[in-house]
């Protein structure tokens, strides 16, 4: 969950009104310590200028971006992967001494086969690598922004849950922060197959860094955004990335369809469905051009958008969830044939999955509500796919505490896949 700071720059604090929204630090940060170990020779920085586009400038709340996520222009052209520029940072006194610890700006795929520089975090364990090499945990995290400067890299390793105990089981983090929210270009939000070739891509940057130190074996694990993102990398996997063994996906409390959460009504959203809504709909509606986003947002939403593509979640979710649906919401927006398209296009489970899946769930959670979830999973991944998966309802647990939760079994489950042990399947206990 995210933490705002006494003192905290604008940047930090972006976080603090919808924390159910979030996948940020869950311990404290801690005083900074030097890494140590040697880092592998950064990429030579080039000279270029950040996308200038309306909606994603490079900088939030007035304070630039650091020179490691511009992206050279031209962008050469280089394999999906390659680290274009890396920087070795301080790592936190509770890691495990030796961890090594990069900001990276790698090249990744869009939509349309173009390459695009993407940011994001390398984790590296102590110690010598085992024979073949640190497997990797490819982190994928929750809903951030729609704009340049929302990266979780920003934070360092502070970012990443879970890292201590992935670290102390000899893995390698990766962690993209997805198109557009720390290199060039719009954040294509809640479009799977873009989120899912950056995670992908994060694991080859790792073993670009890296080199023989990491081996091919991969653990997908998202929340939320980040949820679905790992449902779609387990299901292009082996076409997109043909070099990586994609041993597992983690799924917790995974966003499925932005229609079965959009608000609707008079009253404001329960939790947080306003502002992811909006910056669905304003992401779909640039990259998709299907539809007009003056078709799905009244004349009120429309001068809202301005906070949609320049702010964080907490600056979007003040405005879109404190008030009713209706106010910002055209009636009948859902029904728009170009927005339904994008949202089969950006539902998962329509191919089946390449490794065994791992879907955590808290029962009272607002924003992904615990029936959809369920749903889906009987319906979509095991009576429609025959996946192997492992369904884990947590009693009581809300969209934040969901997250806590699974750091009990996730880190464990990821190894276990790893060393090829059998996986539990609740898919055929259920005669799905």
């Amino acid at each position: 969950m995210p933490t705002t700071r006494a003192g905290a720059s604008p940047r930090h604090r972006r976080a603090g009104a919808v924390a159910a929204l979030l996948c940020l630090p869950l311990a404290a940060c801690g005083t900074a310590a030097s890494a140590s170990g040697p880092a592998p020779p950064a990429v030579a920085a080039t000279t270029g200028v950040p996308d200038a586009s309306p909606g994603s400038p490079a900088r939030i709340s007035g304070t630039a971006l650091p020179d490691l996520y511009r992206a050279p222009t031209p962008l050469p052209q280089a394999p999906a992967g390659t680290i274009i520029r890396s920087q070795a940072l301080p790592t936190d006194r509770s890691l495990p001494a030796g961890t090594r610890a990069w900001r990276v700006l790698y090249h990744s795929t869009t939509d349309g086969g173009s390459d695009v520089a993407v940011s994001g975090l390398v984790v590296a364990p102590p110690g010598p690598p085992p024979p073949g090499g640190f497997p990797i945990v490819s982190w994928a995290h929750g809903t951030t922004g729609v704009a340049t400067g929302c990266a979780p890299s920003l934070d360092g390793t502070a970012s990443l849950p879970d890292l201590r105990a992935y670290l102390r089981a000899g893995l390698v983090v990766a962690a993209t922060d997805y198109q557009g929210l720390g290199g060039p270009g719009l954040h294509p939000y809640l479009d799977g197959l873009s989120e899912a070739q950056d995670v992908l891509d994060a694991a080859r940057a790792a073993r670009s860094l890296l080199g023989a130190a990491v081996s091919n074996g991969v653990v997908v694990a998202g929340y939320s955004q980040g949820g679905q993102a790992a449902l779609f990398a387990g299901q292009i996997a082996q076409e997109y990335a043909p070099e990586l063994w994609v041993a597992g996906v983690v799924a917790v409390a995974p966003v499925t369809s932005l229609l079965e959460l959009a608000p609707v009504g008079d009253r404001p959203p329960a939790g947080g469905q306003g502002a992811f809504t909006a910056m669905g709909l304003y992401s779909w509606a640039r990259t998709s051009h299907a539809f007009s986003l003056g078709d799905a947002l009244t004349a009120e939403g429309m001068a809202e958008v301005p906070v949609v593509a320049t702010g964080c979640t907490g600056a979007v979710a003040a405005v879109f969830d404190a008030a009713p649906p209706d106010r910002y919401f055209r009636t009948g927006w859902e029904e728009l044939p170009g927005v339904r398209a994008a949202d089969a296009a950006s539902t998962p489970g329509n191919a089946p999955t390449s490794a065994p899946v791992l879907l955590i769930q808290g029962t009272r959670d607002t924003l992904v509500p615990a029936g959809t979830t369920a749903r889906f999973v009987a319906n979509r991944l095991c009576r429609a796919q025959y996946d192997t998966v492992q369904y884990e309802a947590v009693a009581g647990a809300d969209h934040t505490s969901v997250l806590a939760a699974a750091s009990a079994t996730v880190p464990s489950w990821a190894a276990a896949r790893l060393a090829g042990r059998t996986p539990v399947d609740t898919c055929s206990r259920r005669g799905s």
